[in-house]
C-alpha cells in the first residue's frame, strides 16, 4: 500500500469518526425529550411615546417548553410552552434640578405569565447531536402584576407619597392585562443542555388610561384635600404637548439556558 492509497484511508476513518460524532444512534434519537425546562434572564424596556425617556432594565424569567418531534422529510417544526416573566422599564426622569423629583417615575416593574407560540426551522440534519433552529412567531401574555416605582431611588409610588392608601391600583397599573409580541430567535439543543436567544417586540397598545392622580395632603393638617397628579413627567393627555403619541409598548432581548 503507498503512501497516497494510506492517507485516502486515514481521510476516510477520519470522515467517518466525525459524522459518527455528528449524529446520535437510533435509540439516543427515539430516546430524545420533546419536553424540558428553560430560565435565563434578559433586557427589556418600553417605547412609544407615552412613557419619557425609558431606559433598559433586566429581568429574569423561567418555564417549561415542548416541540414537535423532528422530521426527516421537513425542517420545519412547532414549539410552545409557559414562562414566568419579570420585566419592565427603568426610566431617566428626575434628574438634578427637577423640582418633581420626588414624584418622577423612575421604573416600571411587570410580571407575566406568557405562553410562546413559535414557529421552528431547523438548520442542522434530523440526528445531528446539537439542533439548531430558527424560531418565529408570537408570544402572547398575561400582566397580572405591576408596580410603578418613582425618585433616584426607586420608591414604591404609595410609600413615597402620603396618599391615605386612596391609590387603589397600585400595584395594577392602567396597562391593559394582555400582551403579545413577535419573537425572532435563534436556539440550540444538545443532548442534555442548549440554550436560546430571542428578540421581541411588543404589537399591542398596553395602554388603558394611563393617569394617576388621587386626593393628596398638601398643607399638613392631616386632610386630604387636594386631588392632583401623583407623578412627573405628566401622563395627563390634557397636559401633554399637542400630538404626543399615546402608545406604551415593551420590547425584550433574552438569554435562556434549556435543559
Amino acid at each position: 500500500m503507498n503512501l497516497k492509497s494510506i492517507l485516502v484511508l486515514l481521510g476516510l476513518t477520519c470522515l467517518t469518526v466525525v459524522a459518527q460524532a455528528q449524529a446520535v444512534s437510533d435509540v439516543v434519537y427515539e430516546g430524545r425529550q420533546r419536553y424540558g425546562l428553560k430560565m435565563g434572564m434578559g433586557m427589556s424596556s418600553m417605547y412609544g411615546g407615552k412613557l419619557l425617556n425609558p431606559r433598559p432594565s433586566i429581568g429574569v424569567f423561567a418555564g417549561f417548553y415542548f416541540h414537535s418531534k423532528l422530521d426527516k422529510k421537513s425542517p420545519w417544526g412547532v414549539q410552545s410552552g409557559l414562562d414566568l416573566r419579570m420585566r419592565g422599564s427603568n426610566f431617566g426622569n428626575g434628574r438634578p434640578g427637577d423640582t418633581a423629583i420626588n414624584r418622577s417615575y423612575t421604573k416600571i416593574s411587570i410580571m407575566s405569565m406568557d405562553v410562546p407560540l413559535l414557529i421552528n426551522y431547523r438548520l442542522t440534519k434530523q440526528r445531528d447531536v446539537k439542533v439548531k433552529q430558527l424560531q418565529l412567531g408570537v408570544q402572547v401574555g398575561y400582566n397580572f402584576n405591576s408596580i410603578l416605582y418613582v425618585g433616584p431611588s426607586k420608591t414604591p409610588l404609595p410609600t413615597a407619597l402620603n396618599t391615605y392608601n386612596s391609590i387603589q391600583t397600585w400595584d395594577k397599573l392602567p396597562l391593559k392585562a394582555f400582551d403579545y409580541q413577535a419573537s425572532l430567535g435563534f436556539q440550540q439543543r444538545g443532548e442534555s443542555l442548549g440554550y436560546s436567544i430571542a428578540l421581541k417586540f411588543g404589537l399591542r397598545n398596553l395602554n388603558n388610561n394611563f393617569l394617576f392622580t388621587s386626593m393628596v395632603d398638601t398643607d399638613g393638617d392631616g386632610v386630604a384635600e387636594t386631588r392632583q397628579e401623583l407623578i412627573a413627567p405628566t401622563t395627563d393627555p390634557s397636559k401633554e404637548a399637542p400630538g404626543t403619541p399615546q402608545f406604551i409598548g415593551t420590547w425584550s432581548l433574552e438569554y435562556a439556558l434549556i435543559f
